[in-house]
């Protein structure tokens, strides 16, 4: 009989209860599931509303700017904002990067998967004396490109929350205050970051809305309402994000130019 330890026939631990290794190692599980699927919703919540001030700057300099003073000055939302979603991106990271294949054999094997199921139709292409014959996954597909994008949004991620908070709490060396404003941005984004905040405005869209997905069929789907529902939510969210994300590149590329409708 088969015994392999691994995802796909993982081994059933015998005896059961709270105070068994088995129970408590379930236990920890869940909660790293809830802490990272709350962290992760905390978050999306925080760029719904990000990319909706976002693309108002597509009005403008002047618009952008007013959102800039009324964030900083009318609500310090900006500057508790600095403070908090760095600690929540750190806490989601640590909680939902064990998902992300860490060692070298790993990382070759989601390679070799993803290519799998992106050549398969209808099955996925096995080696011979494999154990079982899987077909193309919707889900594992999406973890798939869950992880890809978790990784770049990490990198690129952490990038910019330094540059922000740096530029809400200091003058940066060249303003004559502290503070987002459209004359220092303008340049900033004209210099090469409007790429910057391209690739990571769609790398964030396809976590966010894989996330919200999977977040979905794991604690609701089956139970509250069908999964194609939540394929249909995914869809909306995942469509009206990118959009958002290219109406606020559309709207830096404007205050680089300075333009008013």
């Amino acid at each position: 009989m088969y015994s392999e330890n691994t995802e796909l026939f993982p081994q059933a631990s015998p005896g059961g209860g709270k105070t068994t290794i088995a129970g408590r190692k379930a236990k920890r599980a869940l909660w790293t599931e809830l802490i990272s699927g709350v962290t992760g919703l905390l978050l999306s919540g925080f760029i719904f509303g990000h990319l909706i001030l976002e693309s108002l700057s597509v009005f403008g300099a002047e618009a952008y700017q007013s959102v800039a003073d009324f964030m900083e000055k009318t609500l310090p939302l900006a500057q508790i904002s600095a403070v908090v979603i760095p600690i929540l991106f750190l806490i989601h990271f640590i909680y939902a990067g064990r998902k992300i294949p860490g060692k070298l054999y790993e990382r070759k094997r989601m390679l070799e998967l993803g290519r799998s199921l992106k050549k398969s139709k209808t099955r996925w292409n096995q080696k011979s004396g494999e154990y079982t014959t899987l077909r193309r996954h919707f889900e594992t597909s999406l973890w798939i490109w869950q992880v890809r994008t978790g990784m770049l949004v990490l990198a690129l991620g952490a990038f910019h929350f330094v540059l922000v908070i740096w530029n809400i709490f200091t003058d940066m060396g060249i303003n004559d205050a502290a503070g987002i404003q459209a004359v220092v941005s303008g340049p900033r984004v004209e210099s090469g970051l409007w790429l910057l905040y391209l690739f990571l405005g769609v790398a964030i869209v396809f976590h966010m809305s894989i996330g919200l997905y999977r977040l979905a069929v794991k604690w609701l789907a089956d139970t509250w309402f069908d999964r194609k529902i939540a394929y249909v939510v995914f869809s909306i969210v995942f469509w009206l994000y990118l959009i958002l994300n290219f109406l606020g590149v559309a709207g830096l590329y404007r205050v680089m130019k300075g333009g008013l409708v």
